[in-house]
């Protein structure tokens, strides 16, 4: 094979590889910070949701953080899933999902968490806001739970309720304020299909910083792949001398 196309190769390799450049690592959940089996209503029918609070995560084998689900309704579980690291604007943009927003109560609210009913009742605060743009728990894909067997914890609805008040900011009027201080963590399987985005505070760790999603790195991928092409292609059209 010539030098030429090797290059090309090795290019099309590096341009492939740039949208998984990152993994994390779902390693367990804080008890501490969270509660197991909380009754909520998922679009309009009760269920026991497995677990509500602050998940942990080893982001490329090396970095330990704190997370929460930005999605009720998208799996995760524990093992390794390819990431991108994103702020909330460019994941918001990228994906909308009132990101930003779930990021203030990150920001302002993960750092007083210290209870398991606490934990919890961020997790579904920040569901409420993701899922149904913060409408309350009254109603909504996401809502208190409407089995009289199986209420939603009142400590856990009421904290609930406090956080997303405030997230509204002293007039308790919307919009919910917004931050930007957050990570994102866009995930996939093996397969590439998508898998639960989390969201966690910032971190100064030296590891990973926020980066454009996907599709951006694999745009990025096919420029270079594409240039390489048009340089071989251009370069084999010149006649010798």
């Amino acid at each position: 094979m010539g030098r030429r196309g090797l290059i090309l190769i090795l290019m099309l390799s590096v341009g492939c590889g740039l949208a998984y450049a990152d993994t994390i690592t779902v390693t367990g959940v804080d008890s501490t910070r969270g509660e197991y089996g909380l009754w909520i209503n998922e679009l309009g029918t009760p269920k026991s949701v497995y677990y509500a609070g602050v998940i942990n995560i080893l982001l490329n084998q090396t970095y330990s953080r704190d997370s929460l689900c930005a999605q009720l309704f998208v799996d995760i579980g524990f093992g390794t899933y390819y990431t991108t690291v994103m702020s909330p604007s460019e994941a918001q943009q990228a994906y909308g999902r009132n990101l930003e927003e779930a990021a203030w109560l990150v920001d302002n609210e993960l750092p007083a968490v210290t209870t398991s009913a606490q934990g919890a009742a961020l997790q579904l605060a920040i569901w409420d806001i993701v899922e149904d743009g913060g409408d309350g728990l009254a109603s909504g894909s996401v809502a208190v739970s409407s089995d009289l067997n199986n209420p939603t914890d009142p400590t856990v609805l009421g904290l609930a309720n406090s956080y997303e008040q405030d997230a509204l900011g002293p007039d308790l009027q919307a919009p919910f304020q917004t931050s930007d201080l957050a990570f994102v963590y866009v995930n996939t399987d093996s397969g590439g299909s998508a898998a639960q985005m989390l969201v966690g505070p910032q971190f100064q760790d030296n590891g990973p910083q926020p980066a454009p999603e996907p599709s951006t790195f694999a745009l990025g991928g096919g420029g270079l792949v594409a240039a390489a092409f048009l340089t071989y292609r251009s370069r084999k059209a010149v006649p010798a001398s």
